[in-house]
């Protein structure tokens, strides 16, 4: 038995309490960490888990499952980087929604904004409302503009995938490198070398000793060093150049099909079974979490009668700042919509082509009815993609999230339908 979820769960107010329960029913089950036996969490775009979750760009995490709060896990990042005891602070910092409150109010007087397009996906869009020029700084490395360099006070041209080399991590542990296929036009760099030259350029350049032309070796295996002999081992820059990706922890050169399991892990100490031994905190063993019932921060009511419910479409992949530009993604799915069960398109009057005001406590919006589609939502409930930059759903979605991962509630928040 294999569970596969996505946003769909993992994006409520109780978001990780979500991920509990579907991860207990394996435990308890006994479905884990075998063949065709798994709880397997689909990230929301490529490499979630490669550059983010495995690097540890979150504010409370560094590489290689290790956390900021940690004095251990402090030294041993301050070692590897070459910087003071003490560089490092132990309080994590803003996460990503209280970090754009933070702008907002001034508290943060620069942002710099890399692979992301928050001015179109961030909840309750009224609250990050801006213009370049007020006093704050924006600077948005993009290869397309989006409403996020309209808001930028400084644009950089960045690189796309194809036009730099590196690896992407996804949710199976796979590791994968790919080079550069074709040069980046104009002046367009990678985000990684604008970070660097930044940094140079404010007195760091001692932090990254490495080649001009040639860093992505170096940059990786220091990296790499972070899990080695910690069950979060990766392949060598070189073995992943002449593979086509391997699952870690990739102990001499083997990669690990199986985690956890006797028999193909080999930081499993037993003979037969599993061994949680990341779990240190328990044990070593593996923790059935018992959560109760929480009510949503917001229900519909009789003002605001229906659920909204935001999503991706097949079509047009996150905001759309790449797939609108595809001829052929853009006439398939050109504008974004909003999605009725049947039956309550007949009780509104309307059917597919009409136009509805969709109405929040926090915005409105005229949009086309599609009736019958593929999202099928339940009786009361609206679905609407979030990939059009000309309607902006999260306009109406509001910013609860949950306290555990901070992951904003853009599955369910409460509005009215009026026929236009």
């Amino acid at each position: 038995t294999i569970s596969l979820w996505c946003m769909g769960v993992n994006q409520h107010s109780r978001g990780t309490w979500m991920n509990n329960l579907i991860t207990n029913l394996h435990l308890v089950t006994g479905k884990i960490s075998r063949p065709g036996s798994n709880p397997f969490s689909l990230t929301g775009q490529p490499s979630a888990c490669g550059t983010v979750r495995e690097v540890g760009t979150l504010t409370n995490r560094l590489p290689a499952d290790m956390v900021v709060m940690k004095k251990e896990h402090r030294d041993i990042a301050e070692k590897i980087w070459g910087v003071p005891e003490g560089t490092i602070p132990a309080k994590p910092g803003y996460h990503a929604t209280d970090m754009f409150r933070a702008f907002m109010r001034g508290d943060v007087k620069v942002m710099w904004v890399q692979t992301t397009n928050p001015w179109v996906t961030m909840p309750n869009l009224h609250r990050i409302d801006r213009k370049p020029g007020d006093g704050r700084f924006l600077i948005v490395s993009d290869i397309y503009p989006t409403p996020t360099t309209e808001a930028a006070d400084l644009v950089l041209p960045a690189a796309a995938w194809i036009e730099r080399e590196g690896a992407f991590g996804n949710s199976e542990r796979r590791t994968q490198q790919w080079n550069q296929l074709v040069k980046p036009p104009g002046e367009a760099k990678e985000d990684a070398w604008q970070v660097i030259q930044v940094a140079k350029r404010m007195g760091m350049g001692h932090l990254f000793p490495w080649p001009e032309d040639d860093w992505h070796e170096p940059m990786f295996e220091e990296y790499r060093s972070f899990g080695l002999g910690h069950g979060k081992d990766l392949a060598s820059y070189d073995q992943l150049r002449e593979t086509r990706g391997l699952l870690w922890p990739v102990v001499d050169g083997k990669e690990t099909r199986y985690r956890y399991a006797a028999g193909h892990d080999p930081y499993v100490k037993k003979r037969k079974g599993v061994h949680f031994y990341k779990a240190k905190g328990y044990g070593e063993k593996a923790a059935v979490w018992f959560r109760p019932y929480h009510p949503p921060a917001e229900e519909p009511d009789n003002e605001y009668p229906f659920w909204l419910c935001t999503g991706r479409v097949l079509e047009q992949w996150h905001t759309g700042s790449m797939t609108r530009r595809v001829k052929q993604l853009h006439q398939a799915t050109p504008k974004a919509y909003v999605e009725l069960n049947r039956s309550d398109a007949t009780k509104l009057g309307v059917k597919s082509g009409d136009r509805v005001k969709l109405v929040s406590r926090r915005g409105a919006m005229e949009m086309d009815v599609k009736v019958d589609g593929r999202g099928k939502p339940p009786v009361g409930s609206a679905f609407v993609p979030f990939f059009d930059e000309h309607y902006l759903i999260n306009e109406l979605t509001l910013d609860a999230m949950c306290n555990i991962s901070k992951q904003p509630d853009y599955k369910k928040c409460a509005v009215r339908i009026e026929r236009v």
